[in-house]
């Protein structure tokens, strides 16, 4: 029984690196020496390096998107000046 769930962990963390090196392998935010020392975390410090990269692809995947402003509505991509106006 116990090793069942010793495989079963074994599986699902194997399956979260694959996973979690594939994303970040082809993400184009990070250059070739960031996506080297990130695989060596991944794959050296196996159940925490995947939830650290992970946590910087979602980053990654949240700062590419149109600023928007305490409210939630869209902004844009203008410089939000004091009075709140896009020229």
């Amino acid at each position: 029984m116990i090793e069942n769930i010793i495989l079963f962990f074994a599986v699902v963390l194997i399956s979260a690196n694959i996973f979690v090196s594939y994303r970040m392998l082809k993400s184009d935010y990070y250059e070739k020496l960031q996506k080297v020392f990130q695989l060596f975390i991944i794959w050296c410090i196996p159940f925490i390096g995947v939830f650290i990269v992970l946590f910087f692809l979602s980053n990654e995947y949240s700062n590419t998107n149109s600023y928007s402003d305490s409210s939630g509505a869209e902004t844009g991509y203008c410089d939000n000046s004091a009075d709140g106006s896009c020229d």
